[in-house]
């Protein structure tokens, strides 16, 4: 019986493990906030912290084969933060803003059905930070 329950005891401890690690996914979220506030539906995304440090990932899904591009917004009080995004394997930047600055833009347009990722990286603490990414059919 004590080897039964140990055998499912590690079985389980395995299933763990694999369910919430992040093998599945392309880049990893890693940080530490305060007041951090987050969504991430298929097609926009956004995230208002007070203090804010590291990595966070979001990820926009285009289902569908119309040109889409991003429409991004956000501001900073204070500190430094880098914005990239990721369609076809390549990591590229966004943005840059730092302190008391904003941003208002839109991204190149993308086709296909793709998952585009959202990467939010800081250069140290920072804080009252809100940003913001939806996905729009391109108007080209």
């Amino acid at each position: 019986m004590k080897k039964f329950v140990s055998a499912i005891l590690a079985a389980v401890t395995l299933v763990l493990c694999f369910t919430l690690s992040a093998c599945g996914n392309k880049y990893v979220s890693h940080y530490s906030a305060m007041l951090m506030v987050r969504t991430n539906t298929s097609n926009q995304a956004s995230v208002s912290f007070d203090t804010f440090s590291g990595t966070y990932v979001m990820h926009l899904n285009n289902k569908s084969a119309d040109e889409v591009c991003i429409d991004y917004e956000g501001t900073l009080r204070e500190g430094n933060i880098k914005v990239y995004y990721d369609f076809h394997d390549e990591k590229l930047n966004l943005f840059d803003i730092g302190t008391d600055g904003s941003v208002d833009g839109k991204t190149e347009t993308f086709t296909g059905n793709k998952t585009i990722y959202i990467i939010i990286e800081s250069d140290g603490k920072c804080s009252g930070g809100s940003f913001s990414f939806v996905l729009e059919k391109s108007e080209k």
